[in-house]
């Protein structure tokens, strides 16, 4: 009878302890998602390492690929103007470009925009027409940009994130800002009507106590991350309160993008946060890259759970950094057979000031995970936001908005390690026989 009485209190409190969690106010710690209590993730692990895992052209270890400029979106278009690139290559051997199509005036949110589309089959060489891919925006309240994407290795979808209707500084937790999710099940050809996710990650309308208080929050526009154990990851800029003052969570999704949790705490730092991007490192720990505000350096934080939670955000001397968004990538990992590991990043170098305006974009590269960088000039001039894809061969693509402060036109290009490197670096090679993924291969 007394081992009667004890289980009925213990199935109380794990009803009671299970109706928390649904709600957001377990005692477990913030971000803690149902679906890791009492059962392991259906995840299907990656083996070898990150970054890319398929064959190298020989014009790349064999030539310098000079990165001639190709116009992928204009500057203007009648009434239209052109922002927020993102490049993505596609297992089929396709080569997306997105961008938002800002009708009547370049501005941000709340404006008219659209997310739009262009492909290439030759490697960058030439681009389709565009193609929408948000709803038609017809007034400056239903717009959608800003679009961050991801393509999910293990089901072969391109997830999609847009910020929609209000605009960040204007945002409150009453009448937020708009977080949705973009799906694409056929390499782009058709997308799925957006998701309003908002009351998962923050607003009036979410059942976590303190992320219903949040006045506003975004995901950083290029390229979000997809982790070896399946886990998908965009970073947020998020206002806590009414200043103008902002940290960088993460939200991430464990199920190909339906559902979305938030990190536990932001990267430490009494300067804030911005824009950011995350790359996976050989042993499973994550760094984020940061776009600075007021000191002009690059920030890295670091995470070894996943992203839950995120140590210091540390100045980079050796990244100097305008006040601008660029992404962060794996290129090539030892674990994957390559002769080095090199992760490659790119953003605008000059320091920002009302006399200085965002330019002279670089690209960066790192032997050692991000400890010691080289950089190599890209532009030099007037600049804005940039993204990276490892193209089908194995060079470098960069699609970039070069020409003017945080505008265009969208221009892409494509390099080598030799070029970047006055031919110092002949690599990337495939070296090792018994690595894990012997698909990497010069060709």
């Amino acid at each position: 009878m007394r081992k009667r009485y004890f289980f009925i209190p213990l199935i109380s409190i794990i009803v009671i302890s299970g109706v928390l969690v649904w709600a957001c106010k377990h005692p477990f710690g913030e971000g803690l998602s149902i679906i890791n209590i009492g059962k392991k993730v259906d995840y299907s692990i990656e083996e070898g390492g990150p970054g890319y895992k398929g064959e190298i052209g020989k014009e790349v270890t064999n030539s310098i690929i000079i990165p001639n400029k190709v116009e992928v979106f204009p500057l203007k278009s009648g009434n239209n103007y052109y922002r927020i690139p993102t490049l993505m290559q596609l297992t089929n051997g396709d080569l997306l470009a997105f961008a938002d199509k800002r009708k009547g005036t370049i501005g941000d949110l709340p404006n008219s925009i659209e997310v739009v589309m262009k492909r290439s089959t030759n490697n960058g060489k030439t681009w389709s027409p565009e193609t929408r891919i948000t709803p038609e925006s017809k007034s400056k309240t239903d717009g959608h940009g800003d679009a961050g994407f991801i393509l999910d290795r293990k089901r072969g979808n391109i997830v999609g994130v847009v910020a929609s209707d209000n605009g960040f500084l204007a945002s409150t937790h009453e009448k937020p800002i708009r977080i949705k999710i973009i799906k694409s099940v056929d390499n782009g050809k058709t997308w799925s009507e957006p998701v309003d996710i908002t009351p998962q990650i923050y607003g009036a309308q979410c059942k976590d106590p303190t992320r219903k208080n949040w006045q506003a929050a975004f995901a950083a526009s290029g390229n979000g991350v997809q982790l070896r154990n399946g886990r998908m990851l965009f970073v947020l800029a998020v206002r806590e309160a009414k200043e103008n003052f902002a940290k960088n969570y993460v939200m991430y999704s464990d199920d190909g993008g339906d559902t979305w949790k938030v990190s536990k705490n932001a990267p430490q730092s009494s300067l804030g946060g911005d824009e950011a991007k995350i790359v996976e490192l050989n042993d499973g720990s994550l760094i984020m890259a940061i776009r600075p505000k007021d000191i002009y350096q690059r920030r890295l934080a670091k995470s070894t759970d996943n992203g839950e939670t995120w140590g210091e955000a540390v100045l980079r001397r050796d990244l100097p950094s305008s006040a601008s968004n660029g992404d962060i990538i794996y290129y090539t990992s030892t674990l994957n057979g390559f002769d080095k590991d090199r992760i490659i990043t790119m953003f605008d170098s000059v320091p920002y000031t009302k006399a200085t305006p965002p330019g002279n974009p670089k690209l960066y590269w790192s032997y050692d995970e991000g400890k010691t960088w080289n950089g190599r000039l890209m532009h030099n001039g007037n600049a804005g936001y940039s993204s990276l894809a490892i193209l089908k061969d194995g060079s470098i693509g960069i699609l970039a908005e070069i020409g003017g402060s945080w505008n265009g036109p969208i221009y892409f290009m494509r390099v080598n390690m030799r070029y970047l490197t006055s031919n110092a670096d002949k690599g990337p090679f495939y070296t090792s026989q018994t690595a894990t993924n012997n698909n990497s291969k010069v060709k």
